[in-house]
This record gives structure tokens, sequence and C-alpha cells, in this order.
């Protein structure tokens, strides 16, 4: 066989461009009857969400394109992503959960449903009995807050309650708390002085972490009832989780402080909220001491 005997688009084995190589045709002569395989379409690609309806309806192993071809399907996902798909069937990726402060403090998906109570008996009964969160699991008892309930003057919010906070059932206890007072009382307020005390969070993270975004959406309620039920004057946020939480800022608390913001409520209107330092981190930096005063007197002018 020689090259002219050779037919363009004539196919040719493996076996036969071994014999011929053996006979001394030239390969590149032989490449072009080689026999290649044909051009495979791509796949036409399934929708997202022709995939998770099938799921819904069924969950079948095989999920009908728009063709009618089976496909198979295989779902790898992380334990966030399955809670998505069970939960809405979006086109999108879930959103990631935003910082502590966004103005969506955690998606509707794990958001509880909390309803408080409108009367304030009841609504510290039912704090005392909330699961929203699993922070219950820890507490020993839950820190509702202390003070004036009647003609308000001052309304300090704290970050979440500490361990001798947990134990006693009070917020600000121990030498933070100490502190607190202390600087209450040299600003002008007597010891008998309307105060209303409490926290963002009303249980004991262990450990002292911070409290996580999901846990201060579960709680968010019941700090917001009770700042429409008390009708505070004044705010004072005290530490950068309770400024952005209360203020739905992710701004640090160097931008939050020093200034006058205010709180939109519905049953009192506009409220002027301060932000300061925590008496906690005082203890440890003394240099923040003097920002805190201004601050405490900012609150006093408002």
């Amino acid at each position: 066989m020689t090259g002219a005997d050779l037919r363009p688009g004539l196919p040719l084995s493996a076996i036969q461009q071994a014999w011929l190589q053996e006979m001394g045709m030239d390969r590149r002569l032989l490449q072009q009857f080689v026999q290649r395989p044909s051009p495979v379409a791509p796949p036409t690609p399934v929708p997202v969400g022709h995939i998770l309806a099938q799921l819904q309806q069924g969950g079948q192993a095989g999920v009908q394109t728009p063709e009618g071809q089976a496909a198979s399907l295989v779902v790898q996902a992380t334990e966030s992503d399955a809670t998505a798909i069970e939960a809405a069937p979006s086109k999108r990726p879930p959103a990631p959960l935003p910082k502590v402060g966004a103005r969506a403090a955690a998606p509707a998906a794990m958001r509880p449903v909390v309803v408080p109570p409108l009367e304030w008996p009841a609504l510290k009964e039912h704090v005392a009995a909330c699961q929203a969160c699993s922070l219950h699991t820890g507490r020993s008892q839950t820190v509702f807050g202390e003070g004036a309930t009647e003609s308000v003057e001052w309304m300090l919010i704290g970050e979440a309650p500490g361990d001798r906070d947990d134990r006693m059932g009070l917020p600000f206890q121990g030498k933070a708390g100490e502190l607190l007072h202390a600087m209450l009382a040299a600003a002008g307020l007597a010891a008998d002085a309307p105060v209303f005390y409490t926290n963002v969070i009303k249980c004991r993270p262990r450990g002292n972490r911070t409290p996580r975004p999901e846990e201060i959406a579960a709680c968010r309620p019941y700090l917001l009832r009770q700042i429409e039920m008390l009708k505070p004057r004044r705010i004072l946020v005290l530490g950068w989780l309770a400024a952005q939480s209360l203020l739905d800022e992710t701004a640090d608390l160097e931008l939050l402080r020093g200034r006058v913001h205010w709180l939109d409520t519905e049953s009192t209107g506009r409220i002027p909220v301060v932000a300061t330092y925590h008496p906690a981190s005082l203890l440890s930096r003394a240099q923040h001491k003097a920002n805190a005063w201004r601050d405490l007197k900012l609150a006093c002018s408002v």
C-alpha cells in the first residue's frame, strides 16, 4: 500500500498504522487517515431552579433537563448550604452571615420568632423562660435588668452578663459595676436616680465569649420592648458590641462615641443615644477614662 492507494477520510486502525510505519510510510502522512472521535456537544446546562424544583418534588436521583434527558445529580454541600437549599429554592447562593451590628443581624431562616409581651411582669417571665438561642443551656438564670421603671431618665445598656451577673441575676456586678456607679455619682446622679441597667444579651455566654449575631438577633426584641415600655429620657450604650447592636452600625466604637445618635421608637419618638466604653475595658485601659468622662458629660447634656 502506498500513499497514492490511501483515500482521504479512510479510517485506519491502530494496527494498520503500526504496520504501515514498519513498511516505511511517513508518520505525518498517516495522520490525515487517523480516525478521530466525533466532537461531543457540551451538555445543556440545567437551570438551578429546575434542579431545586425536582428535589422538592421527591428528591429523585435523576433530574429531567428541559430536553427530557435524565441527568444524575450529586449534591455536595456544607451544612449551611444544605439548610439554604431546604429553606429557600433561590438561584442565588446563601448570603454570608453579616458582621455584628449590620443592618440584618441574622438571616431570616435562623432568626427566631419572638413576640415579647406588652406587660412588664409578663415580659420578665417570658425572658426567664426564653430558649430562643443556645445560650439558655449554659446559664444559671437570665439577667433581665434592674432599676427604675417609672420616669426613667437614664437607660444603661451593656453587652452581656458576666459570671457574677449570671449567678446573682443582676447586671453590672463586680469591679466593672463599682466603677460605673462611681462615674455616675461623679456626674451628679444620686444612688436613687431613675436609672435602668440592662444588657443586649440576657444570658451569659460561656467563657464570656463575644455573643454571636444570631444570639443578638434572638434577644433584640426583648431589648427593644424594654425601651418602648420604659421610655427613657436618654440611653448610654457601653461597649462596641452594644453600640453596634442598638444603632445598627458596623463602625468601630471610636467612630461612634463622642457624638449623639438618635433611636426612633414607635411610642416615644426619637431618643438620644450616646456610646462609650464598657467599664470593664476601662479597668484595663485607663487611658480611655478621660474620653469616657467626656462621653458621660455629653449624655448629661442631652
